[in-house]
């Protein structure tokens, strides 16, 4: 596969995971902010700021209003982070690669790209559940059509480790972020947190979190669970684990890869970490999210090297 072909894969896949990781997070945080009261300890403290500045958007510590989060992190083109930025990016690459790319995976992101040049900045305020439902599904589709209409070569994994390893470093944004203002807590037993209701509700793992987690759900065991838990297809772990296993079957060569090795190396690092900080405290599951962040940073250099040494990359979003 030429390294041009390669490049605008694994870029498509990452703008198509940007785009669907910040609706779901700003669909997440809306929810929980209307269900929320001032008066609620368990209220969300998941504020608008600390969103934008997870996503990457412009910030500058004041407080900000639900409405100008919305707008600049779903409507704004100027915005590198925003959903409609990712989007456009992502058609762009999906155009350059109609021979590549199945005709119902270009409709997807051709059709979400028109649906969102249609909400306006007042519907969106009035009711944002619609441009946030949209975005869920078509990128659902999209993802959808990935694993039924592709040929399962170096095209789709590139693809996947796009998406995979953006899905990654937006959950590790989260948890740097929300990590060290996770203190408060309520309950006798210390049962719950909001911070903790807030990124579960992000995330859309507040069933499995339920379902497989051992302990409460404060935020030192939903950052743990979110880090280390590879049967969660959300998580850290089963996020590399996925990049791990797309690059090993893009690679002819992968026992000499060197994006594949520290994959491998990070995924061994996890599970030793799963089995080892049961009781982690917030102080060192902060530490373990910058070293993965780090390590995700590194590959994806390696990648960028090894496979797409000379082709151009295209303006995107930042990735530290």
């Amino acid at each position: 596969m030429l390294a041009r072909i390669g490049h605008e894969l694994y870029w498509l896949g990452r703008y198509v995971s940007r785009a669907e990781h910040t609706a779901r997070m700003l669909e997440g945080v809306f929810a929980a902010d209307l269900q929320g009261r001032p008066d609620d300890p368990v209220g969300v403290n998941l504020s608008w700021g600390p969103v934008m500045a997870i996503m990457g958007a412009e910030w500058d510590g004041r407080r900000v209003q639900a409405g100008d989060a919305l707008q600049r992190l779903m409507l704004d083109p100027t915005q590198d982070a925003s959903v409609v930025a990712c989007v456009r990016r992502a058609r762009e690459s999906a155009k350059a690669l109609r021979d590549v790319v199945p005709q119902d995976m270009w409709e997807a992101i051709n059709s979400l790209s028109l649906e969102l040049l249609a909400v306006s900045p007042d519907a969106l305020l009035h009711d944002p559940s619609v441009a946030f439902r949209a975005v869920r599904e078509r990128c659902t589709l999209f993802w959808g059509l990935v694993g039924r209409t592709m040929l399962r070569d170096e095209a789709s994994a590139f693809l996947a480790a796009g998406e995979r390893l953006e899905g990654a470093s937006v959950l590790l944004r989260m948890l740097r972020v929300v990590l060290p203002a996770g203190g408060q807590r309520t309950g006798d037993d210390g049962e719950s947190d909001g911070q903790a209701h807030a990124l579960l509700r992000a995330v859309g793992g507040e069933q499995a979190f339920r379902r497989g987690a051992a302990g409460p759900p404060d935020t030192p065991h939903v950052a743990r669970f979110l880090l280390f838990e590879r049967d969660y297809p959300n998580a850290v772990a089963a996020h590399v684990s996925a990049v791990l296993e797309a690059l090993d079957q893009a690679d002819v060569a992968s026992r000499h890869s060197p994006p594949v090795l520290r994959l491998s190396r990070l995924a061994a690092d996890l599970d030793f970490h799963r089995r080892s900080l049961a009781f982690a405290d917030r102080n060192v599951l902060v530490e373990q999210s910058v070293v993965v962040q780090g390590e995700l940073d590194a590959v994806d250099r390696d990648i960028s090297e090894r496979y797409f040494s000379g082709a151009l990359r295209p303006t995107a979003f930042s990735v530290a």
